[in-house]
């Protein structure tokens, strides 16, 4: 889990953002969950690799904004959705979501949501646990752009991406 949700996605997005930033209309839209947004019980280490994915792809927009790349980079941050995954997961033949959850949406309803995302201007697409609703957002993590507390650089001395 955390070499697919951390290095795999680090490497595949890197590779992704330094072939087509500068594509017009150009979009990476990594996945995240609900949970890389606040810690859910019995699932802290899935949720720290999801704060990784969000964090990571919220930095990388205003990275991306700061450049005046014609990309942008989003992330979907989904709630339970029932596929096979719960299965998998829990190693089981049988998986009811109905059962296990008291909300869930079809992965119809995730492809939706995608489809919002990706037609918005905004950089986050997160499903609100409590209610389950699916709202557009601005990053939601703050952007320490003041140069007067980061690392001092030369000009174009350093690429991270």
């Amino acid at each position: 889990m955390l070499h697919l949700n951390i290095e795999a996605l680090t490497i595949l997005s890197s590779l992704f953002v330094r072939g087509f930033k500068d594509t017009e209309g150009t979009q990476l839209i990594n996945v995240s969950s609900c949970g890389g947004y606040t810690i859910v019980p019995n699932a802290i280490t899935y949720c720290a690799s999801k704060f990784y994915v969000s964090v990571f792809t919220e930095g990388l927009a205003w990275e991306l904004k700061e450049t005046r790349a014609k990309m942008q980079a989003k992330v979907l941050a989904p709630a339970a959705t029932k596929t096979e995954f719960g299965k998998i997961a829990n190693n089981t033949e049988e998986y009811d979501y109905n059962k296990m959850f008291k909300n869930y949406h079809t992965s119809a309803q995730v492809a939706g949501f995608l489809m919002e995302l990706y037609d918005s201007n905004k950089t986050a697409g997160i499903v609100d646990r409590k209610d389950f609703s699916f709202h557009l957002s601005d990053p939601e993590f703050p952007y320490a752009k003041n140069p007067l507390y980061n690392q001092n650089i030369m000009q174009g001395a350093c690429k991270q991406i």
